[in-house]
C-alpha cells in the first residue's frame, strides 16, 4: 500500500505537465528537432519531481557531490521499468528521431568493456575524495543489501531512457547538424563531448532552483555526462547506458 500511495502521489505530480506535452505533440506536430526538446522537458519534469516528493536526496559535503534512492524497492523497480516502456514507446513512435541512433557499434564484448571503462572513469575519483574527504555518515548512510537489486534495476532502466535521450536523439542531431552544415563528418570525440554539455545543461534547474546543491552536482553531471558521451558516440546508447546507469548504482548504493 506504501508503494500503491508513492506512485499515485508522484503520478498526481507529473499528470499535467506530461497531459500538456503530449497536447502540444498532438495539435502542433512539432518538426523532429522540437520533438527532442518536448521529450528532453518530460525527462526533466519526470526527474525534478522526485526530489520534493523525497524519492532520492542528494548534496555535497566538502564540495564533493553524493546521492541516495528511496528506500521503497518496489518503487525503484517499478519506476526503473515505467522508463524501459517510455524509451521503447519513444523509440518505435518517432521513426524521423530514431535514425542513426546506435544501440551497440560493434559487437556486444567491447561495447561493455567501454561501458564498464567509462563507469570506472566516473566513479573512481569519487571513490578516492569519500574515503579522503567524506565519511559516509555526511553521504546518506549506508545502505542495507536488500536494497540493491532494486537500486539496480532503477539505475540501469532509469538512466537507459535517459542515454537514449542524450546518447541517442540528441547525439545523433548534433552530429547531423554539423555534416549539413560542413559536409563532413566529427570525428568521434566533439560530438560525444558536446552530449555532454547538453546532459549538464539539463540539469541546471536541479542543481539551483529544485535544490541548492549547485556547483557540486553540475560538475558531477558535466564529468559523466562527457565520459557518458564519448563511450556513446563510439559504442552506441547501450554502451552509454552501462556507465551512466553502473556510475549511478555505485554511487548510490553506498558501496564506495
Amino acid at each position: 500500500m506504501e508503494t500503491i500511495s508513492i506512485i499515485s502521489t508522484y503520478l498526481l505530480r507529473v499528470l499535467p505537465g506530461i497531459i500538456l506535452v503530449c497536447a502540444v505533440l498532438i495539435f502542433t506536430r512539432p518538426p523532429a528537432a522540437a520533438r527532442v526538446g518536448l521529450y528532453l522537458l518530460v525527462f526533466v519534469l519526470l526527474r525534478d519531481a522526485l526530489t520534493p516528493l523525497g524519492l532520492w536526496s542528494f548534496g555535497s559535503h566538502r564540495g564533493v557531490f553524493w546521492i541516495r534512492l528511496a528506500d521503497d524497492p518496489w518503487f525503484l523497480v517499478l519506476f526503473g521499468m515505467s522508463a524501459a516502456v517510455l524509451s521503447g514507446v519513444l523509440y518505435l513512435a518517432d521513426a524521423e528521431n530514431r535514425k542513426g541512433i546506435v544501440w551497440i557499434r560493434g559487437t556486444a564484448v567491447p561495447a561493455v568493456s567501454a561501458g564498464m571503462a567509462g563507469l570506472l572513469a566516473v566513479v573512481l575519483p569519487f571513490a578516492i575524495l569519500y574515503r579522503a574527504l567524506v565519511p559516509i555518515a555526511m553521504r546518506g548512510g549506508p545502505v542495507a543489501i536488500r536494497m540493491l537489486p532494486a537500486i539496480l534495476v532503477f539505475a540501469m532502466l532509469g538512466n537507459l531512457l535517459e542515454e537514449l535521450l542524450f546518447r541517442g536523439y540528441v547525439l545523433e542531431g548534433l552530429k547531423r547538424r554539423h555534416t549539413e552544415r560542413t559536409g563532413r563528418r566529427f570525428g568521434w570525440v566533439n560530438p560525444g563531448v558536446q552530449s555532454g554539455l547538453v546532459f549538464a545543461l539539463c540539469h541546471v534547474f536541479l542543481a539551483t532552483t529544485v535544490s541548492s546543491v549547485g556547483v557540486p552536482l553540475l560538475l558531477f553531471t558535466l564529468w559523466e555526462g562527457i565520459i557518458a558521451g564519448l563511450v556513446g558516440e563510439r559504442y552506441g546508447v547501450l554502451a552509454a547506458t552501462v556507465t551512466h546507469g553502473g556510475a549511478i548504482f555505485l554511487l548510490s548504493s553506498g558501496l564506495l
